[in-house]
């Protein structure tokens, strides 16, 4: 049900154009778009073994609830959300890296522009620094554009890619690791000081409703604004956008009461054209 993905060098990040040229040993990238796709298990328990016992991964029923998004039609007012996972094999058909991710889109009337919210990533130690992970960054900017084109947008309105990341610590070596990754390759960081961003509690209903109510988990948006990667800030309207977007696709799936948090935090933050800082990962 899947199907192969072809490798388009300019939808690479700028520090990752190197991936372009990479020998990358006969590794086929299969897109899965629904939850009966054989190839989903794979993926989805790839992503379980090592996101699960941090509290960052979605139960199974909410992953399979996604892919329901990919047959809904545009409507005014509503968002647009499209599910998908990208998994790599290699020659013998081993996993060599997975990928999960949503791009959001609002049809018209709203402004033409789409949101990709990068959900988690694996892979094998064995290709790390082989230029795949360059290619795992950059398929998600496809499924942008056919999102665009389903809401009836330009293909060329702004495409930006989120991920929620830790703070740096100087301790978690695995956390810096990834942080610098991402910052090599041209992502910046919304200032968490001027916009304190939180992610939803991962955790099962019932286990939050025996515990104090809802942990929402202090993280930070690490963002490629597609084509404008030198900018170095962005209107506050802008990034109350994009998280705006993130907050859609979570509430979809999560109970009003464990977002409320969240909606609260987020009409505090600035508006309009204050600028934004975006700074590196890395920064403290």
């Amino acid at each position: 049900m899947s199907h192969t993905l072809k490798l388009i060098a300019s939808d690479l990040a700028p520090g990752d154009r190197r991936s372009a040229e990479a020998d990358l040993g006969g590794i086929t990238f299969h897109l899965i778009e629904s939850a009966q796709d054989p190839l989903f298990q794979v993926g989805f328990m790839k992503l379980t073994d090592l996101f699960g016992p941090r509290g960052e991964m979605e139960t199974r029923p909410v992953i399979e609830h996604r892919f329901s998004w990919n047959i809904r039609q545009p409507q005014p007012g509503k968002p647009l959300f499209h599910y998908a996972m990208i998994l790599a094999l290699d020659p013998g058909n081993q996993v060599a890296a997975v990928r999960d991710y949503t791009a959001i889109v609002h049809a018209p009337p709203e402004r033409a522009a789409c949101t990709v919210h990068l959900s988690h990533l694996w892979i094998d130690p064995a290709y790390r620094r082989s230029g795949l992970a360059g290619w795992m960054r950059a398929f998600p900017v496809e499924t942008a554009r056919t999102l665009l084109a389903r809401a009836r947008h330009a293909l060329h309105a702004p495409i930006t890619l989120a991920g929620e990341m830790e703070f740096p610590d100087g301790l978690d070596e695995a956390r810096n690791i990834r942080l610098l990754a991402y910052e090599k390759a041209g992502y910046l960081k919304v200032d968490p000081k001027l916009i304190p961003y939180l992610q939803p509690d991962f955790r099962e209903p019932a286990d939050i409703d025996a515990s104090d109510g809802p942990r929402p988990i202090p993280m930070t948006p690490i963002i490629r604004r597609v084509g404008r990667e030198s900018e170095n800030s962005a209107p506050a309207s802008e990034i109350r956008t994009l998280i705006r977007d993130l907050y859609a696709m979570y509430s979809d799936t999560f109970r009003p009461s464990d977002m409320a948090p969240l909606w609260d935090r987020w009409r505090s933050y600035p508006d309009g054209n204050t600028p934004v800082p975006l700074i590196p990962p890395t920064r403290a």
